[in-house]
């Protein structure tokens, strides 16, 4: 895993702000750090979970997959480059895009889909079915489980059959 000051660093010289042999002032980490952690968490309540953990110091490591950090690198790089000057290239859009997308497809979950009552088995259901455990023409009543998107429940319209 990358270490803030890693990350710092690749993000800084993206937008041409940071040469490779020379050093950041510690304001400007730690105005690095507060960026990143705010980024971080704002896809985390966006629902692309990638279990980042906050980060105080130069030496923590940020908690992503190794999948992910080409586009935190890159969306940081476009995230603090107006408070630093920097240049946002064509080619720095296009990979801050890129790695966006890759954020989503790791830190996104699909729960498992539940069958509602509403919805027919089929014919030849009406009595006790031993092998699928299923009575009735329909399935168990389960519309308090069903999962809609990334979180909440569909809850059936009032007067509804």
């Amino acid at each position: 895993m990358a270490t803030v000051a890693q990350v710092g660093k690749a993000s800084l010289q993206r937008i041409l702000v940071q040469a490779s042999e020379a050093q950041l002032e510690p304001d400007e980490y730690a105005d690095f750090m507060f960026a990143l952690n705010n980024y971080m968490n704002e896809l985390n309540a966006q629902g692309i979970q990638l279990g980042f953990t906050e980060v105080n110091d130069l030496g923590d490591e940020v908690t992503i997959p190794a999948g992910a950090l080409r586009g935190v690198i890159a969306n940081m790089a476009i995230e603090v480059a107006p408070d630093y000057g920097g240049v946002v290239t064509d080619a720095l859009a296009k990979a801050a895009k890129e790695g966006l997308q890759t954020m989503r497809l790791i830190g996104q979950t699909m729960g498992n889909s539940k069958m509602p009552s509403t919805l027919p088995i089929g014919s030849g259901n009406e009595s006790n079915n031993r092998v699928s455990g299923v009575s009735g023409h329909f399935y168990p009543d389960s519309e308090a489980t069903i999962l809609a998107e990334t979180t909440g429940s569909i809850a059936l319209e009032t007067g509804t059959t």
